[in-house]
């Protein structure tokens, strides 16, 4: 599938979706030091972008306090982490504050358990508890795993953002369920 990026918006943090981990698995906050457990996540999760250590500095160094509020690690049945997801924020998007949904993650060995759902409902009752009143994340179209779980949780293609139009219609072709915006 052609590589587009695509942005999702959620007007609203009210009816945010409640799922649990399952046994075996919880999660945990950033803590100082944790960068390079973040790029090795990455490393094992990513085939579409080269991810290092200077990715997690241009994404998160300009405001590292924030991590250990907004930053939360998944940790596997043998305490290794395994997923990352972050409760971030934008300060600018269609000219308002907005809560983001950033830089989620799952090695492979642990995906289709779930996970990720869990993942993104404690990433969006922190975005609430942290006062934000809506959500937007960024993604890419061959992401479709992930685009299914962000529109189960209510969010919405942004038809401004990029080539929205060209990348929803490669989405919807790829997930006939997904209606064309």
């Amino acid at each position: 599938m052609e590589y587009l990026r695509v942005a999702m918006v959620r007007q609203s943090l009210d009816g945010i979706p409640q799922h649990s981990l399952p046994p075996g698995y919880c999660m945990r906050a950033y803590r100082k030091g944790d960068r390079s457990r973040w790029v090795r996540i990455w490393q094992a999760s990513e085939q579409y972008v080269k991810v290092t250590a200077r990715t997690f500095d241009r994404a998160f160094g300009g405001d590292l306090a924030a991590m250990a509020r907004r930053g939360f690690f998944l940790v596997g049945p043998d305490g290794r982490d395994v997923g990352t997801i972050t409760a971030w924020y934008e300060r600018r998007y269609r000219g308002r504050r907005w809560g983001r949904i950033h830089w989620v993650a799952i090695v492979p060995e642990h995906r289709g358990k779930g996970l990720c759902k869990a993942m993104m409902t404690a990433a969006m009752n922190r975005l609430r508890a942290l006062g934000h009143r809506r959500a937007m994340l960024r993604t890419e179209t061959p992401r479709l795993a992930a685009i299914r779980t962000y529109l189960d949780f209510g969010f919405v293609p942004d038809m401004r953002f990029g080539e929205a139009r060209r990348a929803w219609k490669l989405i919807a072709e790829a997930m006939p369920t997904v209606p064309l915006p």
